[in-house]
């Protein structure tokens, strides 16, 4: 059975790059993650939806690491990260976190959004990116 909720961990793509996470080093873990941000941040053009999920799952999972008391009761929340939360001195992978979870919400070239407001559950997703910025100590207002 598959995960599809509209959470930042809740989705079988965000699962699979969190169990990838897992996977590594502690130390390569970052660099993971920057790499996901990255191809979303730097995409000229549409930015699929597996990639997108996939730089949300990254970018709150710094979240959670930045802020872990903040993300505790988080759905799928990986033990993993709570055990092992990422590095955080990094100011380059908090930015590009925060880049990531405003440009989730924006539909310009994003399959991911799109995606989501089809199903109606928009709002909801912004709710749970906007809570993953929250953990970032970016307040959206």
């Amino acid at each position: 059975m598959g995960a599809t909720g509209s959470g930042p961990f809740e989705n079988d793509d965000a699962l699979d790059f969190l169990g990838g996470l897992e996977d590594l080093p502690r130390e390569q873990r970052p660099a993971a993650v920057l790499a996901a941000l990255e191809t979303v941040l730097r995409s000229a053009g549409v930015v699929e939806a597996p990639q997108m999920c996939e730089a949300v799952a990254g970018a709150a999972a710094v979240g959670a690491s930045v802020n872990p008391a903040a993300a505790q009761g988080e759905p799928y929340l990986p033990q993993w990260l709570v055990d092992e939360p990422l590095p955080t001195g990094d100011q380059e992978l908090v930015e590009k976190s925060r880049q990531v979870l405003r440009r989730a919400v924006r539909s310009h070239d994003n399959e991911w959004w799109e995606l989501w407001v089809e199903a109606g559950l928009g709002d909801d997703v912004t709710a749970s990116c906007r809570r993953a910025l929250a953990w970032l100590g970016d307040r959206d207002d």
